[in-house]
């Protein structure tokens, strides 16, 4: 019995993958206004614990710190075809921060941070403006070339802190939702690939907090976005209602009325 060729099974392979692919493609864009950011200032400690560009050594002004945009900015890409962010969660520290600076997480998702340093870390979170840690997140000694596991259940905003270098500080975001994490190049490009077709939003985070947000269309073929100026005002929080161009401000209370009444000449 003569056996089928599968040379036609092959061509329907490739087929399929030919047509797979078609309907998946790349989204690109840039970040600008990437010189307008600056860092929020940064806890007040004993100057002997400063990095060296704080300290004034007589000769040169000591300089802002001024995001890097590898590091401290993320762009979340949410859509219908896009999956919830993978478990567990990888955050490496090195230099005396973490990578990425802005890390989105779903509630109950693990959070395995690596110790890449050559020194020791006591990392821990806390709600933003309070000193106590939060439950099951106490300081704890990382060794160099190891990890530790964190795992946040409630929504919000946190920061990572090292109880060994008061200035180390990254953002833990908390929430459903959280899609494809982008991080974009040190000129503000950003690109990610097998998009599907669709409607998706982006979203760009400093510091914990969402900077701007956009829309995007996703067609059969790679598509570009429209580039993202994060120079603008920030949209307002969710739920509040958008400022109308040229509104009027609400008025203050008018005084209240005297009672008396001016005669007439």
């Amino acid at each position: 019995m003569k056996r089928p060729s599968p040379v036609p099974l092959v061509w329907f392979a490739l087929a399929l993958g030919a047509t797979s692919v078609a309907s998946a493609g790349d989204l690109r864009g840039t970040l600008q206004g990437l010189d307008t950011l600056r860092s929020s200032p940064a806890p007040e400690v004993p100057e002997r614990r400063l990095y060296f560009w704080m300290q004034s050594n007589g000769a040169l002004a000591t300089r802002d710190a001024r995001p890097n945009p590898e590091r401290d900015l993320a762009i979340v890409l949410s859509g219908a075809t896009v999956p919830e962010a993978a478990q567990p969660v990888l955050v490496t520290v090195a230099g005396g921060t973490c990578q990425p600076g802005t890390v989105l997480v779903n509630p109950g998702t693990t959070l395995n941070v690596r110790n890449i340093d050559w020194f020791a870390h006591e990392l821990f979170l806390t709600a933003p403006n309070n000193e106590t840690p939060i439950e099951g997140a106490a300081p704890e000694a990382t060794a160099p070339n190891s990890q530790r596991a964190l795992q946040v259940r409630q929504a919000g905003t946190y920061l990572m802190r090292d109880r060994l270098n008061p200035l180390f500080r990254c953002w833990v975001v908390v929430g459903p939702g959280q899609g494809r994490h982008i991080s974009p190049g040190a000129d503000g490009s950003y690109r990610t690939s097998n998009v599907g077709e669709g409607e998706y939003t982006l979203k760009v985070y400093f510091e914990g907090r969402v900077i701007a947000t956009t829309t995007a269309r996703m067609g059969a073929r790679d598509t570009t976005v429209p580039a993202i100026n994060l120079a603008a005002p920030p949209p307002p929080p969710e739920g509040a209602a958008p400022a109308q161009p040229g509104a009027t401000p609400p008025a203050e209370n008018p005084p209240a009325p005297t009672g008396r009444r001016r005669r007439g000449r």
